[in-house]
Formats: structure tokens, C-alpha cells, sequence
């Protein structure tokens, strides 16, 4: 959630500062981040090496949760490239730097936060070699006895965690009370045994009413009995009366009533043995059409209201019997239920159905196919016709516009499109080279993103060069693209073949033109792949002689001289004189041509020494007086220029990986380079913060020499410090 706040007040927060430079609070947050990242282990240098009270264990802690925080924030921050994907390369090289065990451990806990957040960002095709050197250094440090259990096993989970394709497991326990059938699902709530039987009509159990407890003592006399449906709407629920339910729900009698019943029973029985009838028998039952006016709600004269007091009450004659006044049947009149008609769902206004994704590719492959269409109806007119083809292209174009396709669905039609076009059979190479002109044509008029990713997904095929040639025509990738699709620096087969076809398609010049807009090192890419990447200048002048691109390098002619010139006569001097006389000053000025003369220098110097196989300290003496040897030398050709120094560093990262990275020889190159002031501090720091696949062993490189650079940026802000 910060971070997309950090995302949007860099997009809509005042600019301070000038035109072209980045926003201010962009600015200001990635100087604050550096800072945090920088002084993270401050915190705990307070509480090192003595015993910690609680308050100051709390206080620990909470500084240890402050300082993951801010890593995991700064991953977040390179997630929504706000910081580039150097700086978080720069800051896993940092934690990942060969320390002692008992100051490693915070650092390794910063990294597994740091690699869990943004990871998945960071191993992509660009950064998979760097990722994959990363993760051997940390599956090495997950088996180290030196470190604790805990960090152990969390490094072997980020290990994990990438193998899974950057997917968490699925958390196994849960925080918190569960319910027993949660742990146990055979479990089931305890049954009461005691609880009592419930009635049929109801779930619950059935309590008496207060008016049994009063009405238990009465008795009707004749006459007294109501009505079913008057008893019902008196003392009744609302149900109809059942046998079980007048059994249960029966008025509890108070003690002795059944007593005194059964002693009148008695005498009644008597009174029948003699022919007469019990008093308590001359009851005239009422149907259920019995009047009202014959019920009575006086109690008989037998009954408990009357037996405590018989005795000291005279007896008095029966009051008249309370009669009833038939009740006023009125009729409940319910408000009538408005019923309203649905609406017609033909009255509704019909939404604009979108495409799906079969029409979508349609639509694209239709317009393509039309466009190529009159791209050779066009051909045919001449010149003539050259505006309407761009008229009808506009058209389709606007068309595919006006459908509003959702990103995620352009995308797919886009992929359709080109594997149709890659796939389609056409009359003659003519026609189809027609429609891959058109299909460029119309994906450059209607992408929304890069399609680079789009076109590397393409099938190898024999016509894909071609395919991609008219891409790179177009606009839609460039050839450093291509280039960078190479594995572990290794040139991409495809990149010689598309370069050919581009040739043919545009003609040496403009392909020449188009090579030289994506600075591309064409000399290092292909001697990246000849040979292991240890191929010389007269190597990858043959390979690309071979396929007709030998102007597209016109230094690479003059290189392999240079390479029979340093073997015939290595002096400096001699060297020097020999490039000033036959090497043009726009090809001294080049990128590859430092490159390889730096390259060729430290193998001659290396194998001059005889540190290629001992590394004793007599030949360590003699490779530095070679190397001071050819400083004056490399000093004139690079001063001033920041590119060409930084190509320096990079041959001597080439010379140190040709070799398989001896122990020491990279950073003895690094400090030749910069005691004898050949390259200056800001190559280093830029060849460290470059991202590229394109010179092969680049982390092992970190590895080697990141404490030195660590102190080489320290000594510079000191400097800078001093100045101010």
C-alpha cells in the first residue's frame, strides 16, 4: 500500500526539479532508501556483545522489525519500477558479500525478505544469468555449519520458494482456536440424555402455561363445556387440537385432586348400583354448534376453590351463571397486494456486446490480410497508388481502434496475427513478404506495449528471421533486443540470420544505420559464442565474413591486425606508433575496438607473466610490470571518455572469465586499472550497477571484487564530503 502511494506521488507530486531530470520526491525517496539500506545494521550495534535487559531485547526487536520493513519496502518500490532492477541487483550483491559468520546473519535475513518480495521480478530473461549465480551462492550458505539453524532453513525455503516458479505453499497450520470437527471430522457435538421428550408438533420442549396453574381447579358445570373452535381461540395455539397434544399439554392438577375425584367417582358408581346418577355426571355435552349462552365459567361446587372454607362458610345459593355475549363475527378486510408488471426486457437499451477472443483475432488477420492485399494491388499501380495503401491501413487501424479490445485480449489477437502470418502459406516470397510489411504496419498502429516479448514467444521456424527483420524495419524490436536473447552471453543464433535478412530487405547502408542506433556490440556478442567466448578478433572477423556482415564491424578488420601486430612486436611503444599510423581515429574512439585491445593486452600480459597456471609472487611481480608497462599506453587512448573506460572494464571481466575466474585475477586487474589511472572510479561504479547478459560471468565477477568496490564508493564519498 505505500508503495503504490510512493508510485503515485512520483507520477503527480510538484517537480522541483529542471526539464529531463527525475521527479523530486523520487528523488528523495530513493536517497532515503539508500541511506536505510545503507545504515541498516546501525541499529543493532548498540546492543552487541552484552547482555540485554527486556526493555532492551523489546527494543531489539523492534529494530530488527523496522529494518525488514524497509527491505521488504524497498522491494516493493522495485516491483513498481520506481527503483530500477540495478539497484535491487546491487543491493543482493551487498548482502550476499563473503562477511564473517556473526555479522552475516541480519544480512542474510534482509536478503530472504528481499528475494521473497521481489524475486520474481528480478528472474526474468535479462537477469536469469545473475539470478542463477545468486541463488548458487545462497544454496551454499544454506548447508554452512557456521550459521544458525534458523537462517539456514530460511535460505533453503527461498531456494524452495524459486523451484516452485516463485508459488508459496499453502499454509499448513492455522493461528488461533479451530473447531473440533476442524481437527478431528469424525468429531461430533455431545447428545443430552437427559433432556426431555420432545413433542412432534414442536422442536424445543414445551413448557405450561400460567393460566393451567390457575384453571386446574375448575370444573364446568352443565353446560359449561365450549365450543372446539371457542376453546381453540381461548386457550388454544393456533394449531388444531390432536389427541397426544390434549394428553400432553393437559393442566397439572394440585395435589389432591385426584384423590377427591376418585372419592366421587366412587359414590357416583354407588348411586348408579341403585339406580340413581352422580351429581357430577348430569353434564349436557355440547356439540360443536352448542350455543354460547349455556357456557359458564363458574367452578363446581366440588371443586378445590370451595373445600377449604365448606366448613366455615354457611353454605348460600349459586349465583345466577355468567353468561357470554355471543361474540361480533367482523370481517378483517386485508389490503389488497399490488402486483406491478415487469418491464419489458425489449424496452431495455442493449449494451454494446464486446468481441471475444475468436472475433478479436479475426479482426486483426482480416485487416492484415486486406492490407497486404492492397499493398500488392499498390505494387501494381506504381507510385500512384502509394497514398491510398496508407489510407486503407488507416483504416483498418481506426477500425480496430474503435472496438476498444481490453489490453490483456489485444495482446492474444496480436500473438494470433503473428503466428498466422509466420505460419501462412502465400503464393511467392513476394506476397509474403507483402504481408509482413502490413502485419508490422498494423501491430505498430494498434499496440499499447512492446510486443518484444510477443515475438520472442514465436516458433522457430526457417521464415522467423524474415519475420523478425521486418519487426526490427518497423520499429517494433531492436537488434540489441535480439542480441540480449542470448543465453549466459552467448550470441542468439537467430540475430546473424535476421542481420542478413535485413540486408536484403533494406540494403546494406540503412541496415548499417539500424545496427548502429542499437549499439549493439556486435564483436563481443559473437566472440561471446565462438569457442566458449574466448574467440579473437580474427575468429569473429571470419564468422561474419561468412555470412556477409563484415562492414557492419569496419573496426573488427583493423582488431585482427592488431592481434598479428601484438604477437609479431608487443612492445608498447611500438604498439602505440603502429595504431596511430594505421588505425582511423573514429575507429580508436570505438567501443569494440577498446575492448578488444584491452582483452588482447591483459592475455598477453597473463600469458607473458605465467600467472595462467602459478600465481607464485615472482610472476605476480612481473604481470604488474607488464601492466605498468602498457598503462601509458591505454591511458592515451581512454582519457576523458567514460564509454571506452567502462568497455575496458568489461575485457578485463572477458580475460578474467576466459580463465574460469582464477582466484585474485579479477580484482588484480581492477586495481591495475585504477592505481595506474587508466579507467577512474565512475567506470567501476557504472560496470556495477549494469545490467547485461551480454559479457558473460558478470556475478561471478561481483563476487570477486564487491568489497573492494564497497570501499572504493566509500573513499569517494569521502572525497566528495571533503570538497563540500
Amino acid at each position: 500500500m505505500y508503495a503504490q502511494l510512493c508510485k503515485r506521488l512520483s507520477e503527480e507530486a510538484p517537480n522541483l526539479e529542471p526539464p529531463g531530470q527525475p521527479c523530486t520526491f523520487r528523488l528523495l525517496l530513493l536517497n532515503k532508501c539508500r541511506t536505510e539500506f545503507e545504515n541498516r545494521a546501525q541499529a543493532f550495534a548498540a546492543f552487541e556483545e552484552r547482555a540485554l535487559a527486556p526493555e532492551e531485547e523489546e527494543r531489539r526487536h523492534l529494530a530488527k522489525c523496522k529494518m525488514l520493513g524497509n527491505i521488504k519496502f524497498i522491494g516493493e518500490l522495485g516491483k513498481l519500477e520506481i527503483l530500477a532492477e540495478s539497484i535491487l541487483h546491487r543491493c543482493i550483491q551487498n548482502l550476499l558479500a563473503r562477511r564473517a559468520a556473526a555479522d552475516h546473519h541480519e544480512d542474510l535475513e534482509c536478503l530472504a525478505q528481499l528475494v521473497r518480495t521481489c524475486g520474481r521480478v528480478l528472474d526474468s530473461e535479462r537477469g536469469r544469468g545473475l539470478m542463477d549465480q545468486y541463488f548458487a551462492r545462497i544454496e551454499t550458505l544454506s548447508h554452512s555449519q557456521e550459521l544458525q539453524p534458523r537462517i539456514r532453513f530460511m535460505l533453503r525455503d527461498v531456494v524452495e520458494l524459486r523451484r516452485g516458479g516463485w508459488v508459496p505453499r499453502a499454509a499448513s497450520s492455522h493461528e488461533g482456536p479451530v473447531p473440533i470437527q476442524q481437527l478431528r471430522p469424525d468429531a461430533s457435538p455431545p447428545r443430552r440424555q437427559d433432556r426431555e421428550p420432545r413433542d412432534s408438533l414442536f422442536r424445543g420442549g414445551m413448557r405450561s402455561r400460567p393460566l393451567d396453574d390457575v384453571l386446574a381447579g375448575l370444573a364446568l358445570q352443565p353446560g359449561n363445556y365450549l365450543p372446539p373452535p371457542l376453546y381453540n381461540k381461548l386457550f388454544g395455539n393456533g394449531f388444531p387440537p390432536r389427541d397426544g397434544f390434549r394428553q400432553r399439554s393437559a393442566p397439572s392438577a394440585p395435589q389432591g385432586y385426584y384423590h377427591h375425584n376418585r372419592q366421587h367417582y366412587k359414590q357416583g358408581r354407588d348411586q348408579q348400583g341403585n339406580g340413581k346418577e352422580a351429581p357430577r355426571l348430569h353434564k349436557a355435552r355440547l356439540t360443536a354448534g352448542g350455543a354460547l349462552e349455556d357456557v359458564q365459567m363458574r367452578p363446581a361446587a366440588y371443586s378445590l376453590m370451595f373445600t377449604a372454607s365448606a366448613n366455615r362458610l354457611p353454605k348460600q345459593p349459586a349465583p345466577p351463571p355468567l353468561l357470554l355475549p355471543p361474540a361480533p363475527q367482523t370481517l378483517i378486510k386485508e389490503p389488497a397486494i399490488t402486483i406491478k408488471p415487469a418491464p419489458d426486457k425489449k424496452d431495455k437499451p442493449k449494451k454494446d456486446k464486446s468481441l471475444n477472443k475468436e472475433e478479436a483475432c479475426r479482426l486483426l488477420i482480416d485487416a492484415a490480410t486486406a492490407a497486404g492485399a492492397a499493398g500488392a494491388a499498390v505494387g501494381e499501380a506504381g507510385e500512384a497508388g502509394a497514398g491510398d495503401d496508407d489510407a486503407a491501413l488507416q483504416q483498418h487501424v481506426q477500425k480496430i481502434r474503435d472496438a476498444a479490445l481490453p489490453d490483456k485480449l489485444l495482446r492474444r489477437a496480436i500473438q494470433a496475427l503473428l503466428e498466422h502470418t509466420l505460419a501462412h502459406e502465400a503464393e511467392s516470397d513476394a506476397a509474403w513478404a507483402r504481408l509482413c510489411s502490413a502485419t508490422m504496419a498494423l501491430v505498430r498502429g494498434v499496440k499499447r506495449s512492446s510486443v518484444g516479448e510477443t515475438l520472442r514467444a514465436l516458433p522457430a521456424t526457417d521464415r522467423l528471421a524474415a519475420l523478425l527483420a521486418h519487426a526490427v524495419r518497423h520499429k517494433l524490436v531492436t537488434l540489441a533486443e535480439l542480441g540480449a536473447w542470448g543465453e549466459a552471453g552467448a550470441p542468439y543464433p537467430l540475430l546473424l540470420d535476421v542481420l542478413q535478412r535485413l540486408q536484403e530487405l533494406v540494403g546494406a547502408g540503412q541496415a548499417a544505420e539500424l545496427y548502429a542506433e542499437s549499439k549493439l556490440n556486435l564483436a563481443a556478442v559473437v566472440a561471446g559464442g565462438l569457442a566458449g567466448g574466448g574467440a579473437d578478433a580474427v575468429g569473429v572477423l571470419a564468422a561474419l565474413e561468412a555470412r556477409g556482415l563484415a562492414h557492419l564491424v569496419p573496426a573488427l578488420q583493423v582488431q585482427a591486425q592488431l592481434a598479428r601486430q601484438l604477437q609479431a612486436e608487443p612492445a608498447p611503444a611500438m604498439l602505440y606508433r603502429w595504431i596511430k599510423g594505421n588505425v582511423e581515429p573514429n575507429v580508436r574512439q570505438n567501443a569494440a575496438f577498446v575492448s578488444t585491445l584491452v582483452a588482447l593486452i591483459a592475455g598477453h600480459v597473463t600469458a607473458a607473466a605465467g600467472c595462467e597456471a602459478a600465481q607464485d609472487k615472482a610472476a605476480l611481480e612481473r604481470e604488474k610490470a607488464l601492466a605498468e608497462a602498457y598503462a601509458p599506453l591505454l591511458t592515451a587512448l581512454l582519457q576523458g571518455r567514460a564509454d571506452l573506460q567502462l568497455a575496458a572494464v568489461y575485457a578485463v571481466q572477458l580475460h578474467a572469465h576466459h580463465h574460469r575466474y582464477p582466484k585474485g585475477m579479477l580484482l588484480r586487474w581492477f586495481m591495475y586499472l585504477y592505481n595506474l589511472e587508466v579507467c577512474e572510479e565512475d567506470a567501476f561504479l557504472r560496470w556495477r550497477e549494469d545490467v547485461t547478459d551480454a559479457y558473460p560471468g558478470k556475478g561471478e565477477a561481483l563476487f570477486q571484487v564487491n568489497t573492494w568496490l564497497t570501499w572504493l564508493q566509500q573513499q569517494e564519498s569521502e572525497e566528495e564530503e571533503a570538497e563540500d
